[in-house]
């Protein structure tokens, strides 16, 4: 009998993990405010963060990808505590074996000096909106349902082109006191979640958390030049920047067995790159 996976929002990352799901011959149900979900995705209309209405459902595998309507605190509060409190009250009642996925961020962890930060490193972020994701894995930690937190660092890929904007700028940071930037791609990031749920189907041990990142944090400086000399940018220039930073380490998700199919931003960037060249 095909296991049952229920993926609460069914946006860019939700939509590429239930298809993936499907993929893997698991009954998906797709929870989202719309109306159309896609193919061989069974649709639950739902607003996630109202009271969820009655249904026959049991889910093996409960995977939470909102995506906050906004920037400020008030949208993450509304996308990661109100969900997380519907989530916990319905999953109490119809299926508390089910085991939840939080999909979180790597900005839940507080350092900002270029530190390596794995799984166990402090969580003590500065920023307002990553104090809510904070105040959400804690919330379900306290649950008696069983659950794992996913914490991807920033997701690129098709139709997420931030870095590739920021390179036609030609404004380059200097590289005396490097600024870091972790990244992974969206498709891994997706097939990352999935590789992690089929490893718990199997019986295998699973960890209370996990980063999803490539296996290559980098400062910004390189990750720019190298994107300037890809693209032919020879205008440069060069200006200080002071932000904060880290470095993520991928160790504990390498030692699950994953492999990257863009273990770089080389690989990620090249093909994006060759699907936006001109004809």
């Amino acid at each position: 009998m095909a296991e049952t996976l229920l993926m609460v929002g069914l946006g860019d990352l939700g939509s590429r993990i239930a298809r993936l799901g499907v993929k893997a011959g698991n009954r998906v149900v797709g929870m989202r405010r719309g109306n159309q979900a896609p193919a061989d995705i069974e649709l639950w209309q739902q607003d996630a963060a109202l009271p969820w209405a009655g249904s026959s459902l049991i889910p093996d595998d409960v995977v939470l990808c909102i995506s906050p309507s906004g920037s400020g605190a008030e949208a993450y509060r509304r996308a990661y505590l109100a969900v997380a409190q519907q989530a916990a009250d319905w999953l109490r009642r119809e299926a508390p074996q089910a085991h939840v996925w939080l999909i979180s961020s790597t900005g839940v962890y507080g350092q900002q000096q270029g530190e390596w930060v794995d799984e166990d490193a402090l969580i003590d972020p500065q920023r307002e909106t990553a104090r809510v994701l904070v105040d959400a894995e804690n919330f379900w930690l306290k649950q008696s349902q069983p659950v794992t937190l996913l914490r991807p660092s920033g997701l690129y890929g098709p139709g997420r082109e931030f870095m590739l904007r920021q390179a036609r700028t030609g404004i380059l940071p200097d590289s005396d006191q490097p600024v870091y930037t972790n990244r992974i791609h969206i498709d891994d990031a997706a097939r990352a979640v999935t590789h992690l749920i089929q490893r718990r189907r199997q019986g295998l041990d699973t960890a209370a958390a996990y980063n999803l990142t490539d296996t290559c944090p980098v400062a910004l400086h390189d990750l720019l030049h190298w994107l300037h000399g890809q693209m032919g940018i020879d205008d440069v220039v060069e200006q200080p920047m002071q932000r904060p930073s880290k470095r993520v380490s991928h160790q504990r998700l390498k030692d699950t067995g994953f492999t990257w199919h863009y273990p770089s931003f080389r690989e990620g960037y090249a093909e994006m790159l060759l699907s936006t060249s001109p004809s």
